[in-house]
């Protein structure tokens, strides 16, 4: 009972996590720009963690070595993923968008064994091989009329976001509560693009009172409901099989752009959204059968 309860918090916790970009999306039309979103993203979900944080009495003590860290990764990471995977929201479908995103597990493995020295398994290869063909065939000649630019900023939200999993990992703050780190990275990150937005003039608060309201559900439902749904997870199921079910976000954005956005799918998009979401599958068994930790998805 208690694993068929850890599923359901962890495919919940997809679930929120891939109707984000169907938020963000309507957002849109309520005259918000991809920069002001985040930025009130971020700034609620300070406001969010900050309440949790309190009522709960956790500790959210950082060093100075720990501050350098998180300022670095704040700005490179954090803030870079979420400008570059909302703006691609303008150029292609939130279903693609999200499944390019989701090339990250990939670009992790790839730098893990180019500059970690990871040992290169034959599983490992064909998770690549199938990452590779997945992706030619979402963005491929024949694929229709794919936005070059919106492809380009989902595949490099992907490798900002593999750069701050791996940041997370192997540096002084892996061992920060992760609702601690993610009010840090949350509060720099709004000075940052409150100070860039006022000077390149994209900060923008003339927005309709609908784009208001969904900023404040996209804060909530990613910084704090889908957060806790993971964890929950990942303490009755254990991280390798929550990241396994994480796939759930990329097929969720697919089937909610296609109903509630009218977004087009074609055979070619789910056959290389499979092959995406396999390669993931199997570097994540791999991991689950060398018994090593994974922390499952950090929120972003």
């Amino acid at each position: 009972m208690e694993k068929v309860k850890g599923s359901i918090y962890a495919i919940l916790s997809a679930i929120f996590f891939g109707i984000m970009p169907i938020l963000a999306r309507l957002a849109y039309d309520g005259g918000i720009n991809a920069f002001t979103l985040v930025f009130l993203r971020s700034f609620f979900s300070v406001l969010m963690l900050l309440i949790y944080l309190i009522i709960n009495k956790v500790k959210f003590k950082v060093t100075r070595e720990q501050i350098k860290t998180l300022v670095i990764l704040s700005i490179f990471g954090y803030t870079f993923t979420m400008i570059t995977l909302f703006m691609s929201y303008n150029y292609i479908s939130v279903g693609l968008a999200t499944t390019l995103h989701f090339i990250y597990p990939v670009v992790v493995t790839l730098i893990s064994i180019v500059l970690f020295k990871e040992k290169i398994y034959f599983s490992k290869i064909i998770a690549l091989l199938l990452s590779g063909i997945g992706i030619y065939l979402l963005i491929g000649k024949d694929s229709g009329d794919v936005s070059i630019i919106g492809t380009i900023l989902a595949l490099v939200s992907g490798i900002f976001y593999s750069f701050y999993l791996l940041s997370v990992a192997y540096s002084k703050i892996k061992t920060l509560n992760c609702y601690v780190l993610t009010f840090y990275l949350s509060f720099i990150a709004s000075i940052f693009l409150f100070i860039v937005g006022i000077f390149t003039k994209q900060l923008s608060f003339q927005i309709s009172a609908k784009a208001w309201g969904l900023s404040v559900i996209i804060a909530f439902l990613t910084s704090i409901v889908a957060v806790i749904l993971l964890q929950k997870g990942i303490k009755l199921i254990g991280a390798s099989t929550a990241s396994i079910l994480s796939t759930f976000e990329p097929i969720v954005g697919i089937l909610l752009g296609v109903l509630i956005l009218n977004e087009t799918i074609t055979m070619r998009i789910i056959l290389g959204g499979i092959l995406v979401v396999f390669s993931v599958i199997i570097l994540t068994f791999k991991e689950k059968n060398n018994k090593k930790t994974f922390k499952g998805k950090v929120p972003v």
